[in-house]
């Protein structure tokens, strides 16, 4: 039996720059540095400021950039023993491209990451008790009950299959998304570069700021978070409330330490990268966290995150800040230490590694 070749020796393909590209990179410097020979590729441009080690750059138009697309894949396939899959993309077709890498003797790792796969949600006891109208309800959930965006779902379940079908190692990046697949291997966190983010200087002012980005508006949350914010804001003068657009990586940075409170996601049930970046900042961080979901990952009681949906958000935080200047720094000295022992780059390099380990 012939003896497998370290991984060292290997080489690894990491694509694409969409969601969570900010962990992506980070992570796989921690391997580059450790002597692995990873890769990670990027489509057509950098978002928001997120690097990638090569930017490939097609055609405009559809049939030339689908021939420069195979015609660039069948370049580097030779180059990579292990193919690692972010948001169920690929060069092209993808059951054809899925196809060729498993007959080349390829291995597979895919990694879900939100949007790319969800297709309904695993809760909304408020409405089904009826408590809340359907009309009021966010528009993310009023189009799943309206059974909105039939086909578009369909498609994703088929390509959620046909993927996992091929891929050797499956990863999800949090609890939220276990319902939406038929296998999954692991949960690895978002990884961030902690020791960065901490030299971020701690916000001294007088005047409280409290900041919500969104990436994905609906999902999000963000209509239902913008009327509480004007709300809160006529009864609260000496506030600051904001909501800004999406922005370069450098940018929202500055914005997340200029901020003493963030307002995460409030829709999906779990937290996203964006709620690593101001935990470990030592800001107060309030999302849904939906609470079946804890069980799933060994660290769901330790979350430092104040707990609030949609239909509970105004009176969550109306009550933190009213108590924010006895409750700051209790939350501050817990979301950094939370960020550093489960979100730390070198931790999350330490997984993934271990995955590609699995599969070689």
């Amino acid at each position: 039996m012939r003896k497998k070749a370290p991984l060292i020796n290997k080489r690894i393909f990491v694509g694409f720059n969409h969601a969570g590209a900010a962990g992506i990179w980070q992570f796989t410097r921690i391997l580059r540095k450790r002597g692995y020979q990873i890769d990670f590729y990027g489509l057509d441009e950098e978002r928001l400021g997120m690097s990638v080690d090569f930017l490939l750059k097609f055609s405009n138009n559809r049939i030339i950039a689908l021939y420069q697309k195979i015609i660039y894949f069948f370049k580097i396939l030779p180059r990579y023993d292990i193919w690692h899959l972010n948001f169920m993309e690929g060069f092209f077709f993808y059951p054809l491209n899925l196809l060729i890498l498993k007959i080349f003797d390829k291995k597979i790792v895919l990694t879900f990451r939100g949007a790319e796969v969800r297709t309904n949600i695993d809760f909304m006891p408020e409405t089904i008790s009826g408590k809340i109208p359907q009309r009021d309800l966010p528009e993310y959930y009023r189009n799943i009950y309206e059974n909105k965006d039939v086909w578009k779902n369909f498609l994703k379940k088929l390509r959620m299959r046909i993927f996992i079908k091929f891929a050797d190692k499956v990863v999800l990046t949090g609890p939220f998304l276990a319902s939406q697949v038929t296998r999954f291997d692991k949960i690895i966190p978002y990884a961030r570069d902690i020791g960065e983010l901490k030299k971020y200087s701690h916000n001294q002012h007088k005047k409280i700021t409290i900041l919500h980005v969104p990436t994905e508006p609906i999902v999000k949350g963000t209509p239902e978070i913008r009327k509480i914010f004007q709300k809160l804001q006529k009864k609260y003068k000496n506030i600051n409330f904001k909501i800004l657009e999406r922005m370069p990586r450098d940018k929202l940075l500055l914005e997340l330490s200029k901020a003493d409170i963030v307002i995460d996601q409030i829709i999906v049930g779990w937290y996203g990268g964006q709620a690593v970046e101001a935990l470990a900042m030592g800001k107060i961080v309030l999302a849904y966290l939906h609470p079946p979901y804890f069980a799933l990952v060994s660290y769901g009681k330790e979350i430092p995150i104040i707990n609030s949906s949609f239909w509970t958000l105004e009176n969550d935080l109306e009550s933190t800040i009213i108590n924010f200047e006895h409750i700051k720094e209790q939350y501050r000295h817990q979301g950094i230490k939370f960020a550093k022992k489960y979100h730390d780059n070198h931790l999350i390099a330490r997984e993934y590694l271990n995955v590609y380990k699995s599969v070689q």
